[in-house]
């Protein structure tokens, strides 16, 4: 057989590489993993990804659905104690806010010069984060005191202070007349100048020296399916576990709990381009803190999106607040002889979340499409989901439209109207829907749609599952097989 025949019929097999799940359905429910109430109905339905392609697992994420090791799900937003929306960050309009340029310095004064946190800052700033990440209900209650106490004690001066600020724009826009100056131009030039001041991500990043700098922080970008894995798994569980009994309080875990949750993944790479730095698919970040394993974060690079998953880290080196703080330097090394891709930093950002954006960016330079940043779950009632909210600019997802609507609308309505939200776009019309007889299916081997399934004269219909999936899956539907016995 020719070189040619090989090269083709390999070409044929890696078309038939089908996303392959099965129907698993809705949850018994139990006691919620973030305000620990018992909840009595269902809060989320299921399907077991066997195999599953990245560009089908984006889709699922953009209709709401997430993943636990293989275990992919969807929260019921109806049912729930603590309602759960998807959010993601547009990184290539990200920018950096007051309090994350100070993340930044410090981080930089960590590396560079030994200097740790000061406490009572960290204390200090805690207290503010704890003040506004109060409930809705709190947050109203003081927003109308302190609104009672303007208007009584400052009502003069707040009228003064607006006179006066009105009449020196006044003067300023009567000053550009009289010199025939266009203001819309002036206005817009003076944006573009503001624009051009304005400090970005990269611009923080200090190139690393051996010779002055006191720590050095490097990156490990491991393929959760690499042979690279497999070495550092026993070091990767070890620090997994001091996480969970130290800051979780969990003393359960085991080898086979963490693989299932986070080192299993059916997410294989469709993508046929073999040209790019990184391949699509799952991947445990590896931070090293001179030579130590400090921390990991599991994430999954899509078509269109960097997608985390969870952090754990070492809590001796919690001063560091490691979900703040990281360095980053973009370089990437493709090692095929194991297999992985390695990230080799060296450069001080934002933390990690500020990392995984600064991460999103430089994969979107190779893929223009991969510009989102996928946080997971916004969560309103948890405090500690709170932070999500602060990168700007974020989106929520629309329970009913699968459309993303801007975070700060979305607060708005939550706020007004409680934090279970079903549609954040209720103008917006309903999301298409798959119809049960397109649905394709998995049959003894067998692919072809359920209208043909029932059929045929062996298989006879048990279950009244399928129109709850395909509203869950939509139109990728007729593409994923769903597996039947």
């Amino acid at each position: 057989m020719s070189i040619a025949s090989d090269v083709e019929i390999q070409q044929q097999q890696q078309q038939q590489q089908y996303s392959i799940v099965e129907y698993i359905g809705y949850n018994e429910g139990g006691l919620c993993g973030y305000c620990r109430q018992v909840e009595a109905t269902p809060t989320s339905i299921g399907v077991m990804g066997y195999h599953l392609s990245c560009e089908h697992f984006n889709q699922l994420l953009d209709r709401g659905c997430n993943r636990s090791g293989k275990y992919l799900y969807k929260p019921m937003i109806a049912n729930t104690c603590c309602p759960q929306y998807t959010i993601r960050l547009d990184v290539s309009n990200f920018r950096l806010s007051k309090a994350q340029k100070r993340v930044l310095r410090r981080m930089n004064d960590f590396l560079q010069k030994d200097i740790r946190p000061n406490l009572r800052t960290k204390i200090s700033e805690y207290n503010v984060a704890k003040k506004t990440t109060k409930s809705s209900a709190s947050n109203s209650q003081v927003k109308k005191v302190q609104d009672d106490e303007k208007k009584t004690l400052n009502n003069e001066l707040q009228k003064k202070g607006r006179k006066k600020k009105i009449l020196r724009r006044e003067r300023a826009l009567q000053k550009m007349r009289d010199k025939g100056i266009n203001i819309k131009e002036a206005q817009r030039i003076r944006q573009e100048k503001e624009e051009c001041r304005r400090r970005t991500l990269g611009s923080f990043i200090v190139n690393y020296d051996s010779e002055t700098f006191k720590h050095k922080l490097e990156v490990r970008l491991v393929d959760s399916n690499s042979s690279e894995f497999c070495e550092t798994f026993k070091e990767s569980f070890k620090l997994y576990e001091k996480y969970q009994t130290n800051v979780h309080h969990d003393t359960r875990c085991n080898k086979a709990g963490y693989r299932n949750f986070l080192a299993d993944s059916p997410l294989f790479n469709d993508e046929r381009d073999e040209s790019k730095s990184v391949a699509l698919g799952s991947y445990h970040q590896q931070y090293y803190l001179d030579g130590h394993l400090i921390a990991v974060g599991v994430v999954d690079i899509l078509p269109r999106c960097l997608s985390a998953k969870y952090l754990y880290y070492d809590p001796d080196y919690e001063f560091l607040t490691l979900g703040t703080y990281t360095a980053l330097r973009i370089d990437f090394f493709k090692l095929r002889n194991f297999g992985v891709f390695l990230h080799s930093i060296n450069k001080p950002l934002v933390g990690l979340r500020g990392r995984e954006i600064a991460f999103t960016q430089e994969l979107a330079k190779e893929r223009p499409q991969l510009h989102y940043y996928y946080m997971g779950f916004y969560i309103h009632s948890c405090q500690k989901m709170r932070y999500k909210g602060r990168f700007h600019p974020s989106y929520l997802l629309c329970d009913r439209s699968f459309t993303w609507v801007p975070m700060e609308r979305c607060l708005e309505m939550i706020e007004k109207c409680g934090e279970r939200i079903e549609a954040f776009a209720p103008d917006a019309p309903v999301a298409e829907k798959c119809p049960v007889q397109s649905v394709r299916c998995l049959y003894k081997m067998t692919v072809l749609p359920y209208q043909v399934l029932l059929t045929l004269p062996g298989f006879k219909e048990t279950e009244t599952f399928m129109e709850e999936y395909a509203r869950i899956v939509g139109p990728i539907a007729r593409e994923m097989l769903l597996y039947r016995k």
